[in-house]
């Protein structure tokens, strides 16, 4: 029996048109049948687990401890990549090694390779390891399974690339994610500058030839000019690319990946 309470999250790139997402919960619900599943998102770009990384980090540590994080946004699916656990102080995090991760557990958090064992499906599809490997294995952890008996422990896992670089006074950094909104988020943090305010004779140039020289507290700070771009900290700290009331990816032509470069002064 699972116990009392137990939280499984699920985010994946498999949008909600097909059957997969279905899949996953059935196996998780089939297997603990007390577990509650909280849907983060269906919705990231397909793999990119860039993004993904990014919106897990914004919902993840809303949840209680003990709460199971699923995340399965899986590009190399089939191939010799690792399916892991991660364990840190208040939560368990389960999905490929990819990357995923990086943004939620520091590289001394515990980590866990996922083995063949009675927990998984005894038939394991090569494009399906969501319902045939991670759904089982995080259902299991739910049900009171030990980590130990689910995985090894590793030594390293697999990280993403450094989110920015610091030349002198420019931090060069990336489009990390686009909100429904077409806010794009930045790889540039407030802990990575001294001061929330950017310089007087700030400027961020985007690999597009735009150049943005406004910041404000929030969306609809005045003054308002309809179609203007500005510079705002999101909810998250991130710096993010915005215009008042419109989608400044689509303004500006923006997409995830894409480079900027903050010049402070």
């Amino acid at each position: 029996m699972t116990k009392s309470g137990t939280l499984i999250t699920l985010l994946t790139d498999f949008g909600t048109s097909d059957y997969y997402v279905a899949a996953m919960k059935g196996v998780i619900l089939s297997r603990s049948t007390g577990v509650q599943i909280v849907d983060v998102t269906h919705d990231i770009e397909p793999q990119n687990v860039l993004s993904a990384a990014y919106v897990l980090l914004g919902a993840s540590d809303q949840f209680p401890p003990g709460t199971i994080h699923l995340a399965v946004v899986d590009p190399g699916v089939g191939s010799a990549r690792r399916g892991i656990v991660l364990r840190t102080s208040r939560y368990y995090f389960v999905g490929p090694d990819n990357g995923l991760f990086s943004l939620v557990a520091p590289e001394s958090t515990k980590a866990f390779e996922i083995q063949p064992s009675s927990y998984v499906a005894t038939v394991i599809s090569d494009t399906f390891h969501g319902r045939d490997i991670f759904a089982p294995v995080a259902a299991a952890l739910s049900a009171g399974i030990k980590v130990e008996d689910l995985a090894i422990p590793v030594s390293r896992t697999t990280r993403l690339p450094a989110l920015i670089e610091m030349t002198g006074s420019e931090i060069h950094s990336r489009i990390i994610h686009i909100d429904r909104f077409g806010n794009a988020v930045t790889g540039i943090e407030r802990r990575h500058l001294s001061s929330d305010t950017l310089p007087r004779d700030f400027s961020l140039r985007m690999s597009s030839d735009h150049l943005i020289r406004q910041q404000k507290r929030f969306y609809a700070q005045e003054p308002v000019s309809l179609g203007q771009p500005f510079l705002v900290w999101g909810s998250i700290g991130f710096l993010e690319i915005s215009v008042t009331n419109g989608s400044a990816a689509e303004l500006l032509g923006l997409s995830c990946g894409q480079e900027v470069t903050l010049k402070l002064g």
